[in-house]
This record gives structure tokens, C-alpha cells and sequence, in this order.
């Protein structure tokens, strides 16, 4: 007798009380064989779809999957050690999009929404997963819903907690909540808020300005430096947003607006470039999105360094365009021993 199951190890042995043998094969499931549809998590190129599975445990807990590749044109750029560690805002990437598909998948929310990412927290754990080896990143995502925010009976955005870990460590948790709307209300709010500074029907993004030497905020290829040659003062550092619509990552499809991952980026890069220390490897990030960053207004980056001590720094950035604070991203980092 021949039985297949779809999970655990095969097991072989006589039936008490019978002349048969038993053997029971159990499938173990690989969660990271292909990626979900890239329609989930609103990508155009299949190459940036991270998510590989999803399930849902109960009516708030769902356990995802994801895969980091060992190389990548955006989250693998960079220098010093950092070039052999994973990137944390990969992973931030991998739970923005497991939060997309959650919603699309099991909330009823439509494809042709636009979402938004309200709040993000994120504490980066000590683990040698982060150490990039010979096969790329499995990431086991467990997910919570503490909250489900509804309108007229219909949901419209969700709270959420996570912990994501790869090969039996804890990466990284994570809390966050992101709302969204249907294509009509989304551009009457986005009409509304260029009203606000004046300007019409968005048209094109303004070209890309000066950008940072590349070294100084830890990359190698210019084209992901998102900032201007920074100004430091103090413990305040300025640097002008550059935004490239260009970028195959932070646009792969067409945007009005930054998007908060690219606000992250430039955030640290501008903290970066005002440390005195080489070197510094994020250990936590706390955002909030107050206000779209228009393409074309020129916006300005501004760090300050809030809590310094031998082993790591903390540091408040804001975000501000036309005299308005429009995100504010807290960023904590560690520094190697000197």
C-alpha cells in the first residue's frame, strides 16, 4: 500500500494487525519555486517580484514567502562590507509587497487601486542571513492584521505587523499600515493636493538634478544616488531630492509622485553622507508620510543627527517641498569597531 501526502518526510513500517506495510510520502513544500503574479504586487518586471507564496492561516494571519537575489542593479549596490550583506529595504520591499497581495488576494481589493503607505517601523535583527552566500535569500514572512480599517462597510486599509526571517533567524520585524482607492477618489485626491501648491494636471517630472559622488553615500553606480551634493553643518545635513522617473526600480511603472521606498533611500543616503564614521549598517527605520512629494517641484532632503555614541547613531530626516514637511523617516545606525 502506497499513500502521498503533501507535507513531512516518508515514513515506512508494517500495519499492526496487518500483512501490509505502509509507506507514507510526505511532499515537504517549497514556497520559493516561482514568484506570485506580478499583477499582485503592481510591478511590470517579473525580475522585481519578490514574493513567492502566500497563505492564510486565520482571518489575521497569513505566513508569506519571499526571495532575495544574491545580485541586484539597485538593492546589490553597494560598497565596503555592506556589498556582502543583504540590504534591509529589500526586504522592506519583499513586506510592501506582501502587503499589497494580502489585500488584493483575500480583502477583495481590486488590481487598479493605488495604495499608499501610511506608516513603516522596521528593527534589523543580528543574524548571519544577512551574510550573502551560495544561493539566494529564502524569507519566511509571518504576517498579523490587528487592524482592518473600513468605509461604508468596504475595506479600505490595513494595519499590520510582521516577522520575517530566513533560514531559521529572525531578520527583521516590522509594523505598518497602508490604505488604498479606486481610481476615481485617487485622482481627485491627487488634483487636490497639486491645487494646494499651485499647480495644474500633472504633466512630466522635472529632469533630474546634480547628483552626490556616488562613494559618499555607499554606491557604486550613479544612477542610484538619490540625492544632490549634500550640505553639512553641524549635525544637520541638506541635500537636494533627485528624483529619475527613469529609475527601473523605484518607477517601474509610471508614477505622479515619489514613492515612499525612494524617500527611504535618499533619507539615508543624506544621513549617511553626514556621519563622520565609514561604514554605518542600518539598525532600525521609523517612517511617516504626511503629504505627496511632487516630480516636479524640487524637494529637499534634511538629516539630523539626534543620539551618537561609539557604537551607533541615530538620526531624524525630513522630507520638505515647498516650505512643508511632507515625510519624516527616522533612521538608526551601527558603526564596526575603529
Amino acid at each position: 500500500m502506497y499513500i502521498r501526502v503533501p507535507w513531512s518526510v516518508r515514513v515506512s513500517g508494517p500495519v499492526i494487525g496487518s500483512r501490509w506495510n505502509v509507506t507514507i510520502d510526505v511532499v515537504v513544500r517549497d514556497r520559493h519555486v516561482r514568484t506570485v503574479s506580478r499583477r499582485l504586487v503592481h510591478r511590470r518586471a517579473v525580475a522585481d517580484v519578490l514574493l513567492t507564496s502566500m497563505e492564510r492561516e486565520s482571518d489575521s494571519a497569513f505566513l508569506l514567502s519571499a526571495q532575495l537575489p544574491r545580485a541586484h542593479s539597485y538593492f546589490g549596490d553597494h560598497t565596503g562590507p555592506a556589498a556582502d550583506r543583504y540590504d534591509p529595504l529589500a526586504v522592506v520591499e519583499a513586506a510592501k509587497q506582501a502587503a499589497m497581495a494580502i489585500a488584493q488576494e483575500y480583502f477583495g481589493v481590486p488590481y487598479k487601486v493605488s495604495f499608499v503607505v501610511r506608516t513603516l517601523t522596521g528593527e534589523v535583527k543580528q543574524a548571519r542571513a544577512w551574510t550573502i552566500g551560495d544561493k539566494p535569500a529564502n524569507l519566511l514572512m509571518a504576517m498579523r492584521i490587528p487592524r482592518v480599517h473600513q468605509r461604508d462597510g468596504v475595506v479600505v486599509g490595513l494595519e499590520l505587523a510582521m516577522r520575517i526571517e530566513c533560514d531559521g533567524e529572525l531578520l527583521m520585524s516590522m509594523t505598518g499600515s497602508c490604505v488604498w482607492m479606486d481610481p476615481a477618489p485617487w485622482q481627485a485626491l491627487r488634483d487636490a493636493a497639486r491645487n494646494r501648491l499651485g499647480l495644474g494636471p500633472f504633466e512630466n517630472a522635472a529632469a533630474p538634478g546634480e547628483r552626490a559622488p556616488a562613494a559618499l553615500v555607499g554606491r557604486y553606480s550613479p544612477r542610484n544616488v538619490l540625492i544632490g551634493p549634500p550640505a553639512v553643518a553641524g549635525g544637520t545635513t541638506r541635500a537636494a531630492l533627485v528624483v529619475d522617473t527613469r529609475h527601473p526600480t523605484h518607477f517601474d511603472y509610471q508614477l505622479d509622485h515619489a514613492p515612499g521606498t525612494l524617500l527611504i533611500e535618499a533619507c539615508r543616503q543624506t544621513a549617511r553622507a553626514g556621519l563622520d564614521r565609514p561604514d554605518p549598517s542600518l539598525r532600525s527605520l521609523a517612517t511617516a508620510f504626511k503629504r505627496f512629494v511632487e516630480t516636479d517641484l524640487p524637494a529637499e532632503c534634511v538629516a539630523h543627527v539626534t543620539e551618537s555614541a561609539p557604537d551607533r547613531t541615530t538620526v531624524r530626516c525630513e522630507v520638505l517641498q515647498s516650505g512643508r514637511k511632507t515625510a519624516r523617516v527616522d533612521l538608526g545606525f551601527t558603526h564596526p569597531p575603529e
